[in-house]
C-alpha cells in the first residue's frame, strides 16, 4: 500500500515545505556533483543507495535506487533532475505507506568566487503515521540540518582542494 486517503484515516494528512541555504567553498561546478546519489557518501556517512536504474549507479536525471533509515524503513529515490552546469539536483522520494518527499537544490555562484546551494524539502504524509515525521520539518530542523551540511559538504570540498 502506498497511501491512504485522509477520508479513509479520518485525520488530515500533513505536508510541509522547509528551505536552508549555505554556503561552500567551491565552483558550481565542483560543488554540485556532491549531491548527487553517487558523490553523497564523500559527504554523508551511512550514504548507502542500492541502485536500480542503472545497476552500476550514475548521476544524471532518471537513476532510481533504494536507502534504508536506521529504523529499517526502505525508501525508493527518483533523480528526478541533474544539471552540473545549471546547478541543479532535484529528487522524490517515497517510504512507501508513510510518505512522499521532495528535495531541490539549488547551487548559484556567489560574489566572492564561491557558491551557495539552497536545499528545499517537502514531505508530505501518505498515512496518518506519516503525521509526525512531517511535523519534524521545522524551523529548528532547517537549522539542525543547514549547520550538518555546510560543515561537511565543506570538508569533503577541503579534501579535493575545489576552494583553491
Amino acid at each position: 500500500m502506498i497511501l491512504t486517503s485522509a477520508a479513509e484515516s479520518g485525520t488530515a494528512l500533513e505536508q510541509k515545505t522547509q528551505s536552508f541555504t549555505i554556503a561552500l567553498k567551491g565552483s558550481v561546478a565542483a560543488v554540485t556533483p556532491l549531491f548527487g546519489p553517487v558523490r553523497e557518501a564523500e559527504w554523508a556517512p551511512g550514504w548507502a543507495p542500492r541502485f536500480i536504474h542503472p545497476a552500476e549507479g550514475g548521476q544524471r536525471e532518471g537513476v532510481m535506487f533504494t536507502t534504508t533509515t536506521s529504523d529499517g524503513k526502505e525508501r525508493l529515490w527518483l533523480l528526478t533532475a541533474y544539471d552540473v552546469k545549471e546547478g541543479r539536483v532535484e529528487y522524490v522520494w517515497i517510504a512507501p505507506g508513510f510518505t512522499a518527499n521532495e528535495i531541490k537544490i539549488r547551487v548559484l555562484p556567489d560574489d566572492g568566487g564561491h557558491c551557495q546551494a539552497t536545499i528545499t524539502y517537502r514531505h508530505s504524509a501518505l498515512a496518518p503515521e506519516g503525521n509526525a515525521e512531517v511535523a519534524k520539518l521545522d524551523a529548528n530542523w532547517a537549522a539542525q540540518q543547514r549547520v550538518h551540511w555546510e560543515t561537511a559538504i565543506s570538508e569533503a570540498l577541503s579534501k579535493e582542494g575545489a576552494h583553491d
